[in-house]
């Protein structure tokens, strides 16, 4: 059996949810106050949960420190990944809140207003 084979295997084992390695900021905190997003933001976040949480632990993008820029090449990356569960549309959708989220500060500015 190839190893693209094993790995497909692997992966419909597992149900179909390739996780990634450990990554330091797994172990940073796990959520984002978005009390104080617009409404159409707070819904981007729960389907940034979602959907994000497939692959790895919502906390390693919580602590990711990127700029729009990015995300946007990000976001990009991961809707190739395998079982993703995300189409164009919904990466867009989390891409605003994550383009939100760093003109917040990112992890440094966790919850605080837009300047």
């Amino acid at each position: 059996m190839t190893a693209v084979a094993i790995a497909a295997a692997l992966a419909l084992a597992l149900g179909g949810q390739e996780k990634l390695a450990w990554d330091p900021r797994d172990d940073g905190p796990s959520a984002i106050d978005v009390s104080s997003y617009p409404a159409t933001q707070q819904q981007r976040y729960r389907m940034f949960e979602a959907k994000c949480v497939k692959c790895h632990p919502v906390s390693r993008a919580v602590n990711s420190d990127f700029d729009a820029t990015e995300w946007k090449r990000y976001m990009k990356k991961m809707i190739r990944r395998p079982n993703s569960g995300t189409n164009e549309e919904q990466a867009a959708e989390i891409y605003e809140f994550l383009k939100e989220y760093a003109a917040r500060g990112g992890p440094r500015g966790l919850g605080k207003a837009a300047p």
